[in-house]
């Protein structure tokens, strides 16, 4: 007995294969450069130290106040390392923005723009990273 079938419908003629479920070698490169520069960042901060001695995130001060950064260079606080990985990456992003402008050659208002942003970033982290220094250092008054 032969099914019947409609002319005008087609019958597919379809292999279906099991899919295959493998787990990838490697992550792609950008996902690996942003987690080791996390890490970088974190450890250049020095919250390694800030974890290992587990100071706290705020201390007060003589009348009440909060003091924000430690005074001396053999302590730190827990944001002093955060603001610490925060000003690293302000002048990493601003020398990378130098060396960006370096391929804008033909373009020399985009490269200038970038070139100055560049330098503006890197000059900024430099003199809080001065400042934070000193006033660890106690060169300037705290309260």
């Amino acid at each position: 007995m032969k099914l019947w079938w409609p002319r005008r419908i087609i019958r597919p003629r379809v292999r279906l294969k099991r899919p295959r479920f493998t787990t990838p070698t490697r992550p792609p490169d950008v996902v690996l450069f942003g987690v080791l520069f996390i890490v970088v960042l974190f450890i250049l901060g020095g919250n390694i130290y800030t974890l290992v001695r587990s100071p706290p995130a705020i201390a007060g001060g003589s009348g009440g106040s909060p003091i924000l950064i430690s005074p001396g260079i053999d302590s730190q606080l827990g944001l002093e390392g955060i603001v610490a990985s925060v000003v690293i990456l302000m002048g990493t992003i601003g020398l990378g923005l130098i060396y960006y402008a370096s391929k804008y050659v033909f373009q020399p208002g985009y490269a200038n723009r970038l070139l100055l942003l560049g330098m503006l970033l890197s000059g900024l982290s430099f003199l809080i990273f001065g400042y934070l220094f000193g006033y660890k250092l106690g060169a300037f008054s705290q309260g």
